[in-house]
């Protein structure tokens, strides 16, 4: 990767979102169709031991490098919650998978970095376990202290590290052991809750028997939840929750589940398997009870993959993410897709006909009706209920212009998928994801891209979203594979934060594509909460501004500006440097719509902001110039 421009974003101009039009989707995309076998879940099946070098990277604000791997698988499934915290103080703590050594990557465990609040410490060489881990989750623990869980893989308990002082000391470890009768624990999640962040709590899957482990309580891999209210001292016996049993579901899958950030005594985590219902738990009593929602019913109930043909249906696509709102409500995003099951050990899966979900407490459930087909994102659309999408027009001229015969990497969820939701301080909502991206190829493979929009504070978020950003659009990463990001739960006055991974291959090295292994970079992000001004301007302000028309340019642009009173109309543009090309002052503007022309004709082609001034009100977008 060439890295040698500064990222510019909102903080930059003020207003930085470029927002997008979604396209139809050609007949051909539509019909794509992938099969997966179920079966292990392995942790790696490339068996190619040469490392290809990338090139160096060198990033600016908005984000920064704080370590790298070769090993390249973050999740099977959704994408990992639970990646980076941060403190009251405004430090930061984040983890993630690291492993250097194809292919048995015997040094693979957690890599940890700790931001003090003005940069990030040297990047890690190990891990800070002393054996060999995996899926690190990391929480809070009592007042500065962090506490990881990992797994070891296989028929072994969890790994448990803690430390007093964030950002020093030795970790103390021990184990979390699976309950009499599961042969191991895998692929945990874990979240502090409570006044003093001293009570733990826990999920992970009992190692089925295709990874070695066996049978527990009737579901070859149970979803089990344990709990610590001495800061990991003590743990309670992992235990299946009521409704969760082999009763209701025949199985789990790895990484199909993630928490809520908790608020106070109120504990949620949600399960989304493909196969089984779309379920969150709930505890308002910090774990002791819960309840059970079926936020969708599968409308084959008590499926097993091994024997159960179905018909077509909309289902989740595995990938969730749970947030409470300052209300104590909360809001899911999922992705879906179009599958069915052979019957056969294996299934089917459309990923261009997806797209990711919403849902909160308010609104109904997705039961009771056409299960086959109400997860259909052309009904979610029509209802306001699909927030995310991967057929957008990024250069604007009315097609989808992806790499033909079309491909792209293997990640076995929908072109769309890997939601992040949070809340911030002012019950404002950020919703990120990655999504396969118009205009960004290697020459045979799509790029994924992490997408972002905002919902403001007004009444149901789902009737407020804001524009679709993309937050990788940067020239910097023409050539960069976007995935896994992790949301972190707790923002500041400015900005939210997430950690993700890149590399210049679509796809994984570890399994997938089987791309040659190489060199990942984990980056933290940064975003600005400007972007929640652009939800409802007319609310706000009653200024509007439109995108440039067309866009991209070759000569001469138009920008429609609504005023709701008279004022003096300027608009600078400038360049991905911060250099100023051009300011045109319109005078003195009446009340109502103008149409404002922008001769491009001069400019370099590239990627230039435009911010429009009116009175003391600033608002910035993006233009192409051809």
């Amino acid at each position: 990767m060439k890295k040698g421009l500064l990222l510019l974003i909102v903080l930059a101009f003020g207003l930085g979102t470029f927002a997008q039009q979604r396209v139809a989707v050609p007949q051909a995309m539509r019909n794509v169709k992938y099969t997966k076998k179920i079966g292990a879940v392995t942790e790696t099946t490339n068996q190619n031991t040469s490392v290809v070098i990338r090139d160096a990277s060198v990033y600016g604000w908005p984000e920064e490098e704080y370590g790298q791997t070769i090993y390249d698988l973050q999740s099977n499934g959704s994408s990992p919650y639970g990646r980076v915290i941060r403190f009251a103080d405004g430090s930061f703590s984040a983890v993630y998978t690291r492993g250097t050594g194809p292919t048995a990557y015997n040094d693979r465990g957690t890599g940890y970095n700790y931001n003090d609040g003005t940069s990030w410490g040297t990047e890690p060489t190990g891990r800070i376990e002393s054996v060999r881990c995996g899926w690190p989750s990391i929480a809070q623990l009592g007042a500065s202290g962090e506490a990881v869980v990992s797994h070891r893989s296989g028929t072994t308990p969890l790994r448990f590290s803690s430390r007093s002082a964030k950002g020093t000391g030795t970790w103390a470890q021990s184990d979390i052991t699976p309950p009499t009768g599961a042969s191991g624990l895998l692929w945990p999640r874990m979240v502090s809750g409570g006044t003093d962040h001293n009570t733990l709590h826990v999920i992970a899957l009992t190692a089925p028997t295709a990874n070695g482990g066996t049978v527990y309580n009737g579901q070859d891999g149970a979803i089990v939840y344990t709990k610590s209210t001495d800061g990991g001292a003590t743990w309670t016996t992992p235990t299946v929750l009521p409704g969760l049993g082999a009763a209701d579901y025949v199985a789990f899958g790895g990484d199909n589940y993630e928490f809520a950030e908790p608020q106070g005594n109120n504990v949620a985590f949600a399960l989304v398997d493909n196969s089984n219902d779309l379920v969150v738990m709930r505890s308002t009593d910090d774990g002791t009870t819960w309840t059970k929602t079926i936020v969708w019913a599968n409308p084959y109930p008590h499926l097993d993959p091994a024997t159960t043909a179905t018909d077509t249906l909309y289902a989740p696509d595995a990938t969730v993410s749970l947030a409470f709102d300052n209300t104590g409500k909360l809001h899911m995003a999922f992705g879906v897709y179009r599958l069915f099951f052979t019957g056969t050990g294996s299934y089917s899966y459309y990923p261009g006909l997806s797209g990711i979900a919403y849902w909160n407490e308010d609104l109904p459930t997705y039961t009771g009706g056409d299960q086959m087909n109400i997860l259909n994102p052309d009904s979610l659309d029509a209802h306001g209920l699909q927030i995310g999408y991967y057929n957008i027009d990024w250069n604007g001229n009315g097609l989808l212009d992806y790499v033909n015969p079309f491909d792209y990497g293997d990640y076995g969820v929908a072109w769309a998928s890997m939601p992040q939701i949070a809340f911030d301080e002012n019950n404002n909502l950020i919703f990120i994801y990655s999504s396969i991206t118009e205009n960004f190829d290697n020459g045979t493979q799509q790029y994924r891209h992490i997408w972002c929009r905002a919902a403001s504070n007004v009444g149901n978020p789902a009737e407020y979203w804001g524009p679709i950003s993309d937050l990788s659009d940067d020239p910097i990463h023409t050539f960069d594979e976007c995935v896994f990001p992790s949301l972190c739960a707790n923002s500041d006055a400015t900005a939210w934060y997430f950690t993700y991974q890149l590399d210049n291959e679509p796809g994984l090295a570890v399994r997938g594509d089987l791309d040659p292994p190489g060199d990942n970079y984990m980056n933290f992000y940064h975003i600005s909460k400007l972007l929640n001004k652009v939800n409802d301007p007319k609310a706000v302000s009653g200024l509007d501004v439109s995108d440039n028309y067309p866009n991209p340019v070759s000569g001469v642009t138009t920008i429609d500006v609504t005023m709701p009173k008279a004022a003096q109309v300027i608009v600078n543009i400038h360049n991905l440097t911060g250099q100023q090309v051009s300011s045109v002052n319109y005078g003195v503007q009446t009340a109502g719509i103008h149409k404002l022309n922008i001769d491009a004709s001069k400019l370099a082609s590239g990627v230039y902001f435009y911010t429009v001034n009116v009175g003391q009100q600033n608002v910035t977008k993006k233009m192409v110039v051809k």
